[in-house]
């Protein structure tokens, strides 16, 4: 039997290990994952280069939203160590006006501990409109904000505010690459993980209907079973 492939996770915006919960204990026996912090610094070259650190010599990625801003860096920096890449709600674009605007009253609110203002605010543009009301995965939201507090979300907006446009490498990375998104995605839509796929040489789209922007919350079986067969496929 194959070993397991050794698989570095890196979260979205105001998100960490809490999103990956439902992966993280189903695919223990074809990974061994590793969670990144993308709080730690305040530019994606620095958070790239930490991620991978704790890494070995080979390494899968798998990417949600601005986490694949993180993961552009690291093709940049070390291609020759990724065996596989999948993004899950991302783009490759920079930063866009529409996208900026928002960060500047998620910056004000956490200056003043208001996380659960956070939490309603980013509800209804995370989650398809059918999960915005309440339930687990909201709740896992707002925890995740909390936890992050305001120095990280500082660091992290700014290392997203000023991230490259990673478009230019799409048609470099070489290794086997799997796209995944919501079709209700408000965050990231769906042309963005197209043009990420149509980029890609190789590189495979799965859309998931009636699913907002985070898919390991509104979907976790489905995007845990696909990922397990992502994962089979690097194993050989």
């Amino acid at each position: 039997m194959s070993v397991p492939v050794p698989l570095l996770i890196l979260p979205g915006h105001l998100c960490d290990r809490r999103l990956f919960g439902h992966q993280t204990r189903h695919l223990s026996d074809v990974a061994d994952i590793v969670v990144a912090d993308l709080y730690g610094a305040d530019n994606v070259r620095e958070l790239a280069a930490t991620a991978v650190a704790s890494m070995p010599r080979e390494f899968a990625i798998l990417a949600n939203s601005m986490g694949g801003a993180v993961a552009f860096e690291a093709m940049r920096r070390v291609p020759e160590r990724v065996v596989g890449l999948t993004f899950v709600g991302s783009t490759a674009r920079p930063e866009w006006p529409s996208q900026n605007a928002r960060r500047r009253p998620v910056a004000e609110l956490a200056a003043r501990g208001d996380f659960e203002a956070i939490a309603r605010m980013y509800a209804p543009v995370f989650f398809h409109p059918e999960r915005t009301g309440g339930g687990a995965h909201v709740r896992a939201l707002r925890l995740m904000i909390e936890e992050a507090g305001y120095a990280g979300l500082r660091n992290q907006q700014k290392a997203f505010a000023n991230r490259p446009d990673s478009r230019p490498i799409l048609p470099d990375i070489a290794c086997p690459t799997f796209v995944l998104c919501g079709r209700d995605d408000l965050v990231t839509p769906l042309e963005m993980s197209e043009e990420i796929a149509d980029g890609i040489p190789g590189a495979e789209l799965a859309v998931l209907d009636a699913c907002g922007h985070v898919p390991m919350l509104e979907w976790p079986e489905k995007t845990t079973g696909l990922l397990r067969r992502w994962l089979d496929s690097l194993r050989g």
